[in-house]
């Protein structure tokens, strides 16, 4: 009986690929999302199971692609990641919901803004 590797390194696909699309399966795309937003980054397999509480082994295997996330994992990622949320609208054809979403965004940045405003005036 061997052992699975260890290690920081990811085997599979390179980083930097297009959103993703209709034809994506769902690994793919939360792979595709993982590499873009958070990949880049040297801990970025700790901060992902820091954010989800999986294993560092089973976030590998979400970047790789050969592994998706169950639904508590995929919802955690989707709130402390709003680019899989996007994502996932556009893979779900779910354009309606995605223009909420960017509205509800589009508010909490006004009324942040709005509250600035006002804390300078005093």
């Amino acid at each position: 009986m061997s052992f699975p590797k260890k290690g920081n390194s990811f085997h599979g696909r390179g980083g930097g690929r297009m959103p993703p699309s209709q034809g994506e399966t769902f690994a793919a795309m939360v792979s595709n999302v993982l590499r873009i937003s958070v990949g880049g980054r040297p801990s970025a397999v700790k901060l992902v199971a820091r954010w989800t509480g999986a294993g560092e082994r089973s976030v590998k295997n979400w970047f790789n692609g050969s592994c998706a996330p169950k639904g508590d994992h995929f919802r955690e990622l989707v709130r402390h990641c709003p680019e899989m949320l996007h994502a996932f609208l556009v893979s779900a054809d779910r354009h309606d919901h995605l223009v909420s979403a960017k509205v509800n965004e589009a508010e909490e940045a006004l009324l942040d803004a709005l509250a600035a405003i006002t804390r300078m005036k005093r």
